[in-house]
């Protein structure tokens, strides 16, 4: 749920028209967003989130790109493919559901960003490790267009003051940033704890 409230938080503008708001302005001209039903969503991973995320995308019409070498998609309506440069290239947005794997730690990098287009959004609820930020910062820094909503830093314990994406974050809109709060709802609490109490 939080992958895809930051997914609507990003196409919709919805933190940069909040501050602009707040400091007095009321031009929603600036704010013209993007409609899911019209957008390829490409989704990286396809276990258990990254099937929940891709359902909720199809529940808003949109045309839904998984790319998982270990699972096979079932739902007729999600199509997978066995090429990750075709999904960055097609996709509008980028959602990533992956474990932390060595093939996995960096695999978000400045080859991939080579191949995506120019105003994409990626979405990261996954690991920070996953995206190559200084990679990152560099192709947010040469697209005005493009975005990034992350719940994640990489190395977020250690070093969360070094993260070139937080630095670059202070002064852009084109960064939203959470503080791992994916599994932080009530709900999710209570299951974590009831079943922590009956170990």
């Amino acid at each position: 749920e939080l992958a895809l409230a930051l997914t609507l938080a990003g196409l919709r503008h919805v933190v940069k028209g909040h501050k602009s708001v707040m400091s007095g302005d009321w031009d929603y001209e600036k704010f013209i967003g993007r409609q899911m039903n019209c957008l390829t969503i490409g989704v990286i991973g396809y276990g258990r989130l990254g099937e929940m995320y891709s359902k909720y995308c199809k529940a808003f019409d949109s045309n839904v790109l998984v790319y998982d070498p270990y699972k096979t998609v079932t739902e007729e309506n999600i199509q997978q493919v066995d090429n990750l440069q075709l999904l960055l290239q097609e996709s509008d947005v980028i959602a990533i559901h992956v474990h932390v794997t060595k093939e996995t730690i960096g695999m978000i990098n400045q080859d991939c960003f080579n191949s995506m287009k120019k105003d994409v959004l990626l979405v990261n609820t996954s690991r920070g490790d996953m995206v190559n930020e200084l990679d990152l910062v560099k192709f947010l820094s040469k697209n005005s267009e493009a975005k990034v909503a992350t719940d994640v830093l990489a190395d977020e314990v250690r070093n969360r003051e070094k993260s070139p994406l937080l630095e670059y974050a202070l002064n852009s809109d084109q960064v939203i940033i959470t503080p791992h709060i994916g599994g932080m709802s009530r709900e999710a609490m209570e299951i974590a704890y009831g079943h922590a109490a009956k170990l």
